[in-house]
């Protein structure tokens, strides 16, 4: 699964209200996982895990590596990663500049304009494409 943000027209980095989010128009992310997490307070978080493919350039919003939210659940995080399995762990402790990050999914809604679902169906099987 991946996701893009369409730019209508323009490129480069997305602005908004005056702040660079991290964020690429015209760029395909990978969907890695989708995470609820009960945060530090008893709140319920819906998270993406998205990976940029080039490996640079990271969200740089809430739930961004330097963000508080972040911060103040890293350990839930931790607990989250221990129920996974090991091929499919995300090293929440180190934060390398490696394109991978964590968006709310409401704020994902809102920036991303574009979701991909690949499926590899047996070749017995009709496929049919759906434009909206």
């Amino acid at each position: 699964m991946g996701c893009s943000i369409k730019g209508y027209g323009k490129e480069g980095p997305l602005i908004t209200d005056g702040h660079p989010t991290g964020l690429i128009l015209n760029h395909a992310y990978g969907i890695r996982d989708v995470i609820s997490l009960e945060e530090f307070g008893g709140e319920k978080a819906n998270l993406i895990f998205l990976r940029n493919p080039w490996g640079k350039g990271e969200w740089t919003g809430a739930w961004s590596e330097e963000s508080e939210e972040y911060k103040r659940n890293l350990s839930a995080l931790k607990k989250y990663n221990e129920t996974l399995d090991i091929d499919e762990q995300i090293n929440f402790e180190a934060k390398p500049e490696d394109g991978s990050f964590l968006i709310d999914f409401d704020e994902w809604k809102d920036l991303f304009s574009t979701l991909f679902i690949n499926l590899d169906f047996p070749e017995k099987w009709t496929g049919v494409r759906f434009s909206s």
